[in-house]
């Protein structure tokens, strides 16, 4: 096996403290692998008295991927494959702690309930509409107007930003109660008019008290979410020194990685179990941390634990994944925002300095020849008429023409994105939608609902007549006829007069007795038959449980469908999170779960879909993937096309405009909310001195979405297109689009790569 000169240098590892800031493509996974396997063979743990090297990942489909790499690189060196290391999701690690703090308690230990991504969207919904009910003055304070599609909207935004503000709130150990009282104490009198208004928002006084009945409805059921998980393990750890001294034996060495998204009570956390002088390696990029404006990841920490004096730091700096071309963009727009950025706060807080290289020759994974690249920036006069139908129509060439490479159009946010899809669905274009929230979800989410009303109540004509349309929507093969016959079809279902009969006839003249008489031809029978035919089917799922009720139901929907395996990836999540309602509401029966997946099909709810990289997608040649920027770190691609990178998707200065500001918020929501979290508690932002809330806001936007366009650049391996736009549409209205500062960059990086 051949490593590079950096990969041997981690190798050479025995005990401390080590951080590894390891660029897009370096091969980190493969690295710490490697790591661990070597420390074990090496003798640095005694494996057979049960100790192991601790490795603390992201996501339950990494544990999986370190696990197989560990277990195949020790049979390589003919060691026992299953000793020696354990792999864990900090909430695993988190649970696993309290698990051991309470094994010698005696008696009938269980283990906590711990609230599921879905439910925890559930209870979430549930207390800001009980808030909404109760508050209607307050409420509206946020409401421009009284429209449906806005009420909708707001209250959407308000779940995600009070899920957002909680894990904040949590992560800083502080508790609804304390932050209400602080509230509460101040004297709104004395405050001058220089001082900071956060103590005035109603952002602020809106969150604390959703907090707060969030939290009491998770204790009236006995229930902790994943944060509180994590806070209750760090209190164990700081106040049981015989726990401390347990899991230090058992796991003498700490293996992190993703470090770039810590938050602060995995910090706590893995610095307890490490001990002052313990053994922990850090490996991560904070120049791709691009949660920290909706999560308390922030890369800071990262950063403050690589430049300790009692830290070694060995990069990992050569990636193979990209062109030199392409890469280079990357370094460019680094080395512009570190030296000339025009805010002080984002040139010192963006990136870490560090360059992506090419790999040294005779590497097994070469860059992409530059013959083989190429990178194009391109300034259209409009986004709705010109820039997304350009670049849906490009994209679709260039999968037709070179249909073994695979290829992605990222988009800034999935309203883009679904606007996007639009042009890609005219073209029918051959493409997988990632979009969370996207048409695809809300097609498979409908179907689902309306069979599970006809299952509900069969003599609802209404539920007969949307699952029609929802199957022919989804091209099953039960309702698939040409537009025209379906809006005949459904005027026919209109007609109805005896749902009974309809779906289980009690003659040899079978559904037409359901129908006036004469209405419907042969043609017309004979569809409405087949569609009956499928339904009669569906009630013998009828006594299953919920989620295997809609596993099954799954698998008759999809069977037919080209997208067969994503599809069905989507019904699967959908049956989990019903079945986690109904856990959570152990009385709701199907009417009940019904109603809510209702919410979801008309828009006032968002499904906690999984992210593809969650589950393991991998890109198919010749066939293009539409993205968020946000979820295609971690995946790569040929070809990107990264489109809306305007002046409001990346502002050039802390005075301009922000996509995402409304006026009651001032800034981002999620990212406002946790600044003058900060600023109520501590008195300021918490990161830079002398900013307000809504600046301290602002700046974390800025430098994120740098970081998202430097990820989106490096998903690229051999051809990148960058656009943008000089007027965009936004809600009817016609909107001139600054450019994007950063753009003129990579245009001279480009001028100036080309001379050369």
């Amino acid at each position: 096996m051949q490593l590079r000169p950096a990969q041997e240098a981690i190798l050479t590892y025995e005990n401390g403290r080590l951080a590894v800031s390891a660029v897009p493509g370096s091969g980190k996974t493969f690295t710490l692998s490697l790591l661990a396997a070597q420390l074990i063979a090496n003798g640095r743990i005694d494996s057979a008295n049960g100790q192991q090297i601790l490795i603390v990942t992201y996501l339950n489909a990494s544990v999986d991927t370190f696990r197989a790499r560990i277990r195949k690189r020790l049979e390589e060196q003919e060691l026992h494959a299953d000793q020696g290391f354990d792999v864990r999701t900090l909430h695993s690690l988190a649970l696993e702690i309290v698990r051991q703090a309470e094994s010698g308690l005696g008696g009938d230990r269980h283990d906590p309930a711990v609230l599921a991504d879905s439910q925890q969207a559930n209870y979430m919904a549930r207390v800001v509409d009980d808030w909404i009910d109760d508050n209607p003055d307050l409420w509206n304070v946020f409401l421009p107007d009284n429209s449906p599609q806005t009420i909708a909207r707001w209250r959407t935004t308000i779940i995600n930003t009070a899920r957002a503000f909680i894990r904040s709130a949590k992560n800083e150990r502080y508790r609804p109660d304390a932050i209400l009282d602080k509230l509460q104490a101040i004297d709104f009198d004395s405050i001058g008019a220089d001082e900071p208004p956060v103590a005035q928002s109603p952002l602020l006084h809106m969150l604390a008290a959703i907090y707060g009945r969030y939290q009491t409805l998770l204790n009236r059921q006995g229930q902790l979410d994943f944060d509180d998980l994590i806070w209750k393990a760090v209190d164990l750890l700081e106040n049981r020194p015989d726990l401390v001294q347990i899991l230090r034996q058992r796991w003498p060495m700490v293996l992190e990685d993703e470090a770039q998204d810590s938050v602060p009570l995995q910090e706590i956390l893995l610095g307890q179990l490490t001990g002052p002088s313990g053994n922990w390696v850090r490996v991560g990029d904070p120049n791709q941390a691009i949660t920290s404006t909706f999560t308390a990841a922030h890369p800071r920490f990262f950063n403050e634990f690589s430049d300790r004096d009692d830290v070694d730091e060995r990069p990992l700096p050569n990636s193979g994944r990209c062109a030199p071309l392409i890469f280079g963009a990357a370094n460019a727009l680094l080395d512009w925002v570190i030296d000339k950025h025009p805010v002080l706060e984002v040139r010192e807080n963006t990136f870490r300095r560090q360059h992506i290289l090419p790999t040294p020759p005779g590497d097994a994974q070469p860059n992409p020849p530059d013959s083989e690249a190429n990178l194009h920036i391109k300034v259209y006069s409009h986004r709705e008429d010109e820039e997304l139908p350009a670049v849906a129509k490009l994209a679709q060439r260039y999968s037709q023409e070179r249909p073994s490479q695979t290829l992605a159009i990222l988009v800034p946010t999935n309203q883009l994105g679904f606007k996007l899809a639009e042009n890609l669905d005219d073209l029918d274009a051959n493409y997988d939608n990632l979009l969370r929230g996207s048409s695809r979800e809300r097609e498979i989410a409908s179907a689902i609902h309306a069979i599970l009303t006809v299952l509900a109540n069969p003599l609802d004509k209404k539920g007969l007549i949307a699952a029609h349309a929802s199957l022919n929507a989804l091209e099953h093969p039960a309702a698939l006829v040409a537009e025209e016959r379906e809006e005949h079809l459904q005027r026919l279902l209109i007609s109805v007069h005896q749902p009974e009969a309809f779906l289980f006839p009690w003659d040899a003249a079978g559904l037409e007795n359901s129908l006036p008489t004469g209405i419907a031809s042969e043609e017309d029978l004979a569809d409405l038959e087949r569609f009956a035919a499928f339904l009669r089917g569906m009630f013998f799922l009828r006594p299953l449980p919920i989620d295997d009720m809609v596993l099954a139901m799954a698998d008759e929907l999809f069977a037919h469908s080209e997208r067969h395996d994503g599809d069905l990836a989507i019904a699967y999540q959908i049956a989990t999170i019903l079945r986690n309602w109904r856990e959570a509401q152990p009385d709701w029966r199907l009417p009940e779960l019904i109603f809510e997946l209702n919410n979801v099909v008309t828009g006032r709810r968002s499904l906690p879909i999984a992210k593809p990289s969650d589950f393991g997608y991998e890109p198919a040649p010749g066939r293009i993937t539409l993205a968020t920027q946000h979820s295609a770190k971690g995946l790569e691609w040929d070809a990107v096309f990264l489109v809306g990178i305007d002046g409001y998707w990346i502002p050039s200065n802390l005075e301009a405009y922000f996509q995402g500001v409304n006026e009651a918020f001032g800034g981002d929501p999620s990212a406002e909310a946790a600044a003058q979290l900060h600023y109520l508690l501590q008195g300021n932002a918490g990161i830079y001195s002398g900013r307000s809330a809504t600046e301290s806001a602002h700046i974390d936007i800025i430098s994120e979405r740098l970081r998202l366009l430097y990820v989106g650049i490096t998903r690229a391996r051999r051809y990148l297109h960058l656009s943008r736009s000089r007027a965009t549409r936004q809600y009817n209205q016609e909107r001139t689009a600054e450019p994007a500062t950063v753009m003129g960059v990579l245009y001279q990086y480009l001028k100036k790569y080309r001379s050369e």
